[in-house]
């Protein structure tokens, strides 16, 4: 039996289909975790109120085989006729398809013939930070009559399981390693140091009040863009620690000085695939870089903490400092799927005006 797809408002699934939601993004091979349930709940109350996702599913019978969620789009002059936006606010840092191991190929090819059939609107969807070399993304890039105008191209540091198990600070840089010790034996002149690692029920309210102050202490506290310097952002972030407690969805890693959290940084656990989320540190220690120790500490613990780790994304910038401390690199594309020859003219008519679009935000 064919799969099939459906479109509905978040508000429309039951219980029971969000326990598949949430199973999917446990055992699903893309590793997007804005795209957990805990996640998009969260932010669609809080952070987009007046522009809420709809989900997209492909299902066999009663089986969920694949996930995504859109939001709608009017025409302006990035892509200048009704369309999707895959569920984009300041706080994901990457889009995408959850979908079972095995089932990239008719996943993708369930959405594209939705693409192909479907109306206005269905036959465009604009993508932002999508894993270039996921399986999904390279079988819908495959489908016949879909066109793909790119418009962004990085490469994220992250770390995948080497293949010979080398263990994740062995593959550090070595000048690197050896600035991180120096910076430890800094922080040592001030006290003990250790690390914790909070998860499932110790990743709690009061770790994510801790981690929301470290934020708000340094140069984000000081611009307003930290999250505890908006209610909302707050909020949002108190609710998605609670909606992953069960899952063990949320992980917070903290180095101590003595009994002092000097470094917190919030990551999500989705699938078999770690990203980073935030972090922040107290500035009272910046000599000592407590932001990078805190990462460099996450890397030590790995290999122990989670042995079946298959991929730790730093959902960092490709300039950030993270590239120095993880050797593997994730290209990371953004642009428009679309299909049919008016979508292919329109999109190549607004080529010329892609400057003025971003300029105007319309690139959102």
């Amino acid at each position: 039996m064919s799969l099939r797809t459906r479109l509905r408002p978040l508000d429309e699934l039951s219980n029971e289909d969000l326990r598949a939601w949430e199973a999917l993004a446990k055992h699903s091979t893309a590793a997007v975790p804005f795209l957990h349930p805990g996640f998009v709940l969260a932010a669609a109350r809080w952070l987009t109120p007046d522009a809420p996702p709809v989900v997209l599913t492909v299902e066999r019978d009663d089986t969920l085989f694949g996930l995504t969620c859109l939001q709608r789009r009017a025409a302006n002059l990035f892509v200048p006729v009704p369309h999707w936006r895959a569920y984009r606010h300041p706080h994901a840092f990457q889009s995408g398809v959850l979908h079972l191991p095995g089932e990239a190929g008719e996943v993708a090819a369930a959405i594209a013939a939705r693409m192909r059939k479907g109306t206005l609107r269905d036959r465009a969807i604009v993508w932002h930070n999508v894993a270039g070399d996921g399986e999904l993304w390279a079988a819908l890039r495959d489908q016949a009559g879909l066109a793909w105008t790119q418009t962004a191209l990085s490469q994220r540091p992250v770390l995948r399981r080497h293949p010979d198990d080398v263990p994740a600070t062995a593959r550090v840089r070595t000048a690197t390693a050896k600035d991180l010790r120096r910076r430890l034996r800094r922080l040592q002149e001030r006290g003990d140091v250790s690390l914790r690692i909070l998860q499932g029920a110790d990743a709690d309210a009061a770790a994510a009040m801790r981690h929301l102050r470290l934020e708000d202490a340094g140069w984000k506290g000081e611009r307003g863009s930290s999250m505890l310097a908006s209610e909302g952002e707050r909020v949002f972030f108190l609710e998605l620690v609670a909606r992953l407690e069960d899952s063990g969805g949320m992980v917070f890693v903290e180095t101590l000085c003595g009994d002092q959290v000097v470094a917190s940084s919030s990551n999500l656990l989705v699938g078999n695939g770690l990203g980073g989320f935030k972090t922040g540190w107290d500035p009272a220690f910046a000599a000592s870089s407590p932001g990078k120790l805190n990462e460099w500490h996450l890397l030590q613990a790995l290999d122990g903490q989670w042995p079946d780790l298959g991929l730790f994304d730093s959902q960092a910038h490709e300039t950030s400092y993270m590239a120095d401390l993880l050797p593997d690199r994730q290209p990371m594309v953004s642009g428009i799927l679309h299909t049919g020859a008016l979508h292919g003219i329109a999109m190549a008519g607004v080529r010329a005006l892609r400057p003025l679009a971003y300029r105007l935000g319309h690139d959102d």
